[in-house]
């Protein structure tokens, strides 16, 4: 017995000794590896351009992502004229409409803050196909999005997309009370109302690209943008998505091709090996660095389409909201309303005719700006 005793003693022993013995490892690739410039955007040819400079994040980082402040950005011709871009928020550098000479050819110029440059290739002025139609059809797995595009001159041969999609929220009620210095008192109608609808934004993620090089004629057919899931908030009220579509060259169709491979592969054995990314944008001040990003200057054409829930039968979105009934009693009140956590909707009366109890609901269920969203109403909606 006691023997048992002494080997289990050991085992513990050893086993809190192996724990604290424990020290995390980080490989110098972790903390060292390099922050490289990120370009993305494209130079928009009858629009207004908007390139977003960044830089990647290490692997050792937790923090968002790093905008690339107080650059210099221009726009240049191959007739040498200069267009400069201001940066309209951090990172974020705008031209306005501007229309190009589709006889010349452009680059764009970038200078760090740190007083790096970089300057892409020179680029011709491509124009786009019209959208012949954005549809939606109800699937098993939701609904799904799909556009169909030609060129009847058959020159454009590389697509790109992007989109927005912008969505109606609304609460599971109206909150009519508000919880307030200590006593529970009418809300502002109008506030009532600001908290009960709201419209939320969301950009699309992935790299839609399509080619019909290898077509007999330069059409796309039925190609798939976006899947809303079932049950998904998106179509609890009203949906719209607005698609950009833009040529771009049989370079920027690879390049596109090998990020869309290396950020989209789910990482089984099976999976190609990821690709080493070159685009069309180089660090003069220092040739061996790498430089993420392929610009495009090409027209962009748009549409949108709007879908309503009661297009969608059986669409069935839940908040999944459970009510909460809490008695007229001072300290019972503070306690679940004073933080705002949850917010009052309606009273109980007694058989005397007192207020017997107040019901309400998290802030979730009854602030939609909790959930993502603007009471601002898009000027489009």
């Amino acid at each position: 017995m006691k023997t048992r005793i002494f080997k289990l003693i050991l085992c513990i022993s050893v086993l809190l000794f192996s724990f604290s013995c424990k020290k995390p490892f980080e490989h110098d690739a972790i903390s060292d590896s390099p922050t490289l410039l990120v370009v993305e955007g494209i130079i928009n040819q009858g629009g207004q351009t908007n390139i977003l400079i960044s830089r990647t994040l290490k692997l050792s980082d937790k923090s968002v992502v790093q905008m690339e402040k107080g650059a210099k950005v221009q726009v240049e011709g191959s007739n040498n004229t200069i267009l400069a871009l201001t940066e309209s928020s951090a990172g974020i550098y705008t031209l306005p409409s501007t229309t190009f000479n589709t006889n010349l050819q452009y680059r764009l110029r970038i200078k760090t803050i740190a007083g790096k440059e970089y300057l892409s290739d020179l680029m011709s002025v491509r124009s786009t196909p019209a959208i012949d139609s954005l549809n939606w059809r109800r699937e098993r797995d939701g609904v799904g999005l799909y556009i169909d595009a030609h060129d009847s001159n058959n020159n454009t041969k590389y697509y790109q997309w992007d989109y927005l999609e912008t969505w109606e929220q609304h609460s599971v009620g109206y909150s009519d009370y508000v919880y307030k210095n200590n006593i529970v008192q009418n809300r502002d109608y109008l506030e009532s109302l600001k908290i009960f609808t709201c419209w939320k934004n969301e950009a699309s993620t992935n790299i839609l690209i399509s080619s019909t090089a290898k077509l007999s004629s330069d059409v796309v057919d039925d190609y798939q943008l976006a899947l809303i899931p079932n049950r998904s908030e998106r179509l609890g009220v009203r949906y719209s998505i607005l698609v950009r579509q833009y040529a771009i060259g049989r370079e920027a169709y690879e390049y596109l091709t090998l990020m869309k491979r290396n950020s989209e592969q789910m990482g089984s054995i099976f999976d190609n090996q990821p690709s080493d990314l070159v685009g069309n944008i180089q660090c003069v001040s220092n040739p061996n660095e790498r430089v993420i990003g392929f610009i495009n200057i090409s027209q962009i054409v748009e549409k949108r389409i709007f879908i309503n829930n009661n297009q969608v039968p059986a669409w069935n979105f839940n908040l999944a909201c459970e009510p909460i009934v809490v008695r007229n009693h001072k300290d019972s009140l503070y306690a679940a309303f004073v933080t705002g956590m949850n917010l009052i909707t309606t009273y109980n009366l007694s058989a005397a005719g007192t207020i017997e109890s107040y019901n309400g609901n998290t802030s979730i269920c009854l602030d939609c700006r909790t959930r993502g969203g603007s009471n601002v109403k898009p000027a489009f909606w």
